[in-house]
């Protein structure tokens, strides 16, 4: 049951809370809002439309509310698009480890990500000391997997069965890391969501995840080849500390760059359809 709070004291009934409720969950009753829990899911938005601050929600922390400030709001548009033609997935990092405020920023980035009806089922692993050992774990599976007749015959899988047992020979010969390219942590994001938008759901928290990470100055890749290992390994699910009911969704390794490009690329064109 959703709880919003409406301080009928300070509510003039503009009705601008009923207007921008997608769930018709907020109605005017003697020209007050009055929201009906059973339909709230708690998005927030008449929390953030109303003019005189007449809506709460107590299961909420209200010191993390911001008020608008035009100034703060304002990212000029060739400038954001500059900085997303400039982004490159890293796989040579520095050997320095990643402030904790920066971690937190991260992070936040992520748990502001849109979900859909709102359920906020994104959940977030840090993979940092025990990193060493995950590794060890998930390159010596994906060794397995390239061995493994049943991965091999997966057409999905059969492209790569040989440069499984390459990232294992290199890593183990030569100490080489193919995988996680020594990063100095990797987020995961796993999920409980049952409602067939998990992948939805972490795919644009990873997107906001790095863009605020290369605001700092950091790097990140995604690393698919991880999530074919857990599929594979119970134990990397242990290791992870995921509970039985998560799906793991997606994973990027973070740290500061030890590679710095000089241009943007080329693209295909755009294939864009109006109708």
């Amino acid at each position: 049951m959703a709880q919003v709070m409406i301080n009928k004291e300070i509510c003039t009934g503009c009705g601008l809370c009923v207007k921008d409720c997608s769930r018709n969950a907020i109605v005017l009753l003697n020209g007050k809002a009055e929201a009906d829990s059973e339909l709230c899911n708690e998005c927030g938005h008449c929390l953030a439309i109303c003019p005189f601050g007449s809506v709460s929600m107590p299961l909420y922390d209200a010191d993390e509310i911001i008020k608008f400030d035009e100034e703060k709001m304002s990212i000029e548009p060739d400038k954001l698009l500059n900085f997303l033609k400039f982004r490159r997935s890293i796989r040579q990092f520095k050997d320095k480890d990643i402030e904790p405020e920066k971690l937190n920023k991260i992070i936040e980035a992520g748990r502001y990500s849109p979900t859909a009806s709102n359920r906020q089922m994104n959940r977030f692993i840090i993979i940092r000391d025990k990193l060493n050992e995950v590794r060890d774990v998930a390159i010596k599976t994906l060794y397995d997997m390239g061995n493994d007749p049943s991965c091999i015959d997966k057409t999905s899988w059969s492209l790569y069965h040989k440069a499984w047992i390459k990232m294992y020979e290199d890593y183990k010969e030569k100490n080489i890391d193919r995988l996680f390219f020594n990063a100095p942590a990797v987020i995961a994001i796993v999920s409980e969501e049952k409602a067939g938008f998990a992948d939805v759901n972490g795919g644009i928290a990873a997107s906001r995840m790095e863009l605020e990470a290369n605001s700092l100055g950091l790097g990140v890749c995604y690393i698919g080849f991880f999530k074919r290992a857990i599929t594979y390994n119970k134990k990397l699910r242990e290791l992870l500390g995921m509970k039985e009911n998560e799906e793991f969704i997606l994973c990027f390794v973070l740290g500061y760059p030890n590679v710095k490009y000089q241009r943007t690329v080329n693209r295909k064109p755009a294939v864009v359809r109006y109708i």
